[in-house]
């Protein structure tokens, strides 16, 4: 889910700023947002091709640059061809990102959050693939997460070029569900295994009574109304939503799941259930790191030029190239059918198979 922030910071300085953004950057930012939007028919009421359309943004493209190679691809989804974004760092990367978009899993496209993952890519030496995965209304749950997981299989069997090493999952605001869904997987060995999981301004659980939701449901961008509308288009099911494979913030067990960062947004309606997951992993031996920026909105980590924007992704890439430091290196396979020995590299798949064996 994102907030449909502009994509450039700035604005006239005599707009009324909101009380609730100590960020005076992030606050023009979203003052001036409201005054040239603040009379248009709310997304929820206009419709989603109308929704669609407004939160299109005039994206550069596959723009490189002296640290990146940007490439628009099609790749393979769980049920047909989808199209995806990949960003190589030209010195080689030590791991392999699946980034999943924001957008209530009804809006955006792969390049939605263009900067974000160019952030992530040179912050941490990785290469990233933005997925356009299958949208809601016309493809609810679990399509996205089905596409989501193929393509995962997919780096881990290398058949996506320029792709290899360690996987990583992460994601913005519906994005971050869908990447904490794929860490739920792993750990139980349906999808493969993944080292890291890098959560922006996630939404977690379908409950929307929290007080966050209820001090920064309206006027930020993203509205309760909003939040309601993009749960019932995605699980239309209000049994299947309490499920902890769509909300994960209600697994009974978060032990044994993937290193997590956890970026936060102050005035982000979903930054109490945020809170709560980071919390959640924390007492169980996770290592995680919560990032949390006061007096911004949901999606900021996704505006070029904010300056809270960049330091949060500083400190979640710092987290991300720290867990790749301490992942030992894999060693060689060897059989040798004289005495039957085996020696399988630390791959985090069971000697003995497992479902995602062989990948």
């Amino acid at each position: 889910m994102t907030s449909a922030l502009h994509p450039t910071p700035g604005g006239p300085a005599d707009v009324e700023l909101d009380p609730r953004l100590s960020d005076p950057q992030a606050a023009r930012l979203v003052a001036r947002r409201e005054r040239e939007t603040g009379r248009l028919v709310p997304r929820h009421l206009a419709g989603i091709a109308v929704a669609r359309a407004r939160a299109r943004q005039d994206a550069p493209g596959p723009v490189e640059d002296a640290a990146l190679v940007v490439r628009d691809v099609t790749v393979r989804g769980a049920a047909g061809p989808l199209p995806a974004r990949t960003y190589l760092p030209r010195t080689g990367s030590r791991a392999s990102v699946l980034y999943l978009h924001g957008g209530g899993w009804a809006l955006g496209e792969r390049d939605v959050d263009d900067s974000l993952c160019r952030a992530i890519a040179t912050g941490a030496g990785v290469a990233v693939l933005s997925l356009g995965y299958r949208l809601a209304p016309e493809h609810p749950y679990p399509a996205a997460l089905e596409d989501s997981a193929t393509l995962l299989g997919a780096l881990a069997d290398g058949d996506v070029e320029g792709f290899g090493g360690p996987l990583v999952v992460a994601g913005l605001g519906a994005g971050g569900q869908l990447a904490a869904v794929l860490a739920l997987r792993s750990r139980s060995g349906f999808v493969p295994p993944i080292v890291h999981q890098s959560l922006f301004c996630p939404v977690l659980d379908c409950d929307l009574d929290r007080p966050s939701h209820r001090e920064f449901g309206q006027g930020l961008g993203l509205s309760l109304e909003d939040l309601a509308w993009f749960w019932r288009m995605y699980v239309p099911d209000r049994a299947t939503r309490r499920r902890p494979d769509v909300s994960p913030l209600r697994i009974p067990d978060a032990s044994g799941l993937a290193p997590a960062t956890v970026v936060v947004a102050g005035a982000d309606p979903l930054r109490d259930e945020a809170c709560e997951y980071a919390e959640r992993l924390l007492a169980a031996g996770v290592d995680v790191r919560r990032v949390l920026v006061e007096g911004v909105p949901h999606g900021f980590v996704a505006v070029p030029g904010l300056v809270s924007a960049a330091g949060a992704v500083r400190a979640a890439t710092d987290h991300l190239a720290a867990t790749l430091d301490r992942r030992p290196p894999a060693g060689p396979r060897v059989v040798d059918l004289r005495d039957r020995a085996v020696t399988l590299p630390t791959t985090g798949v069971p000697a003995g198979g497992g479902p995602a064996a062989g990948r």
